[in-house]
């Protein structure tokens, strides 16, 4: 039932955040990301070029986490409303914003995001970090495109997997060396979008682009040390402009678009 995977995935996301109750600064680096992007090789990056200025506009931050996004785009002046089903990660938020000195721009709340409890067309932007893969790419999709205002626009960064070859490698990494590698838990809801599901939903929006990302960065903690990552980025980026059918192999994909 899907009242018992909610609760699931609540108590997988509490866990999983708790550790991280207490940890409320943001992350200059990453903020830097969202407020000058500058290198699309980057898919933070790009993703917050497309997202452009977000200066008093009405943004949803649809399954928020700990509030890191919501707290960012606060900062650059967006109006946030940030939803997650986990109690913890809800909590944090608010204590995040209030840390941070934007509390009165983010509102947060325990919420579903398919539907959630918002009136159509109630926001200028909504803004996903790995949501989608996990509430379902055409519920989730639908519910956006009811809660964008006319000429909205909502940006989702998701993991995508189109090789069954490479999501079994993937799982086997994830069994034998996760803990080690610090790699990110994942639950059985989990679900990798796929490429040839995303462009089925080209019409319902006057605007739909995607973005593929991530090829060998897929594998960056097996292949190189952490000062060497962004050349991984760089080198992914430029291959897939050169060869777009390598999108198959694409471990990510940032979904654009407009109402």
């Amino acid at each position: 039932m899907e009242s018992d995977i909610l609760a699931l995935e609540a108590s997988f996301a509490d866990a999983d955040y708790a550790p991280w109750e207490d940890r409320l600064a943001i992350n200059p680096r990453m903020f830097e990301k969202y407020a000058t992007p500058r290198h699309f090789w980057d898919w933070r990056q790009y993703a917050a070029h497309l997202l452009g200025d977000v200066h008093d506009k009405l943004l949803l931050d649809l399954g928020c986490g700990m509030g890191e996004e919501a707290v960012y785009l606060a900062k650059l002046g967006a109006r946030v409303t940030a939803i997650d089903i986990s109690e913890v990660g809800i909590r944090i938020t608010r204590k995040r914003a209030e840390f941070n000195h934007v509390a009165e721009r983010v509102m947060a709340h325990v919420m579903k995001a398919t539907p959630t409890d918002f009136a159509p067309e109630s926001f200028d932007i909504i803004h996903g970090l790995g949501v989608l893969h996990h509430v379902g790419l055409e519920a989730g999709l639908k519910e956006t495109r009811r809660l964008l205002r006319p000429g909205g626009t909502a940006l989702f960064l998701e993991p995508m997997g189109n090789s069954r070859l490479l999501e079994w490698a993937k799982g086997r990494i994830q069994r034998k060396w996760g803990k080690k590698l610090r790699l990110r838990d994942v639950n059985d809801h989990e679900e990798p979008l796929k490429y040839r599901e995303l462009v089925k939903f080209h019409s319902q929006f006057a605007y739909y682009r995607l973005y593929p990302y991530h090829l060998l960065t897929r594998a960056r903690k097996l292949l190189a040390p952490a000062r060497l990552h962004d050349s991984l980025r760089r080198i992914d980026y430029y291959v897939l402009k050169m060869a777009p059918f390598l999108r198959h192999f694409a471990g990510a994909v940032i979904i654009h678009v407009k109402k």
